[in-house]
């Protein structure tokens, strides 16, 4: 047997936090990746959701990816007594969303996620047009939060928040959309 990481201990409980809102209806779970790279001994776990009760006509959904090194993981099972520095995990938070915002909605968009995120995180935005062969034009934007740290397994807890922030942030999205 062997003791479970600080990644498997987060993703644990980050899946327990959102299937507990699916469960009680706020979301739907719509996607969910567990990916181990073998080629750089990394580990990503990616869940997605919607709102079940979306607030607009456009599909928005919102989503929380943990991502954990080798450097992470070896800080955290060789060198934790001498160095815990890159111990933990990298966490992303993505809003998505096909519509491209003009600058003065999503700039009020930015001022909304920042009121729920906070001013400490670092919010960016990218919107592509893509044209496809049959000269389907689809435009998307992709807001994403991130922390700018790592977050540590002491800090677990905030888990939870940041999936309550999160449906926040979709709510957001389909009032400014």
């Amino acid at each position: 047997m062997f003791d479970p990481t600080a990644f498997e201990n987060m993703k644990v409980v980050l899946e327990g936090a959102v299937y507990d809102r699916d469960f009680i209806g706020d979301i739907l779970v719509i996607k969910r990746d567990d990916i181990v790279n073998l080629s750089t001994m990394s580990r990503s776990y990616k869940i997605e959701m919607e709102l079940k009760k979306p607030i607009a006509p456009i599909s928005i959904s919102g989503a929380i990816e943990l991502q954990a090194s080798l450097k992470n993981l070896s800080s955290e099972l060789l060198d934790a007594t001498i160095d815990e520095t890159h111990s933990g995990c990298t966490v992303d938070i993505f809003i998505t969303f096909p519509k491209k915002l003009d600058e003065v909605n999503a700039e009020q968009l930015l001022n909304e996620l920042e009121k729920i995120w906070g001013d400490q995180r670092i919010i960016t935005v990218t919107t592509s047009d893509t044209v496809s062969k049959k000269m389907q034009h689809v435009t998307s934007s992709i807001y994403k939060v991130s922390f700018g740290r790592l977050v540590k397994e002491e800090q677990m807890d905030d888990l939870e928040d940041m999936v309550e922030y999160l449906i926040q942030s979709i709510q957001a999205v389909k009032i400014q959309g």
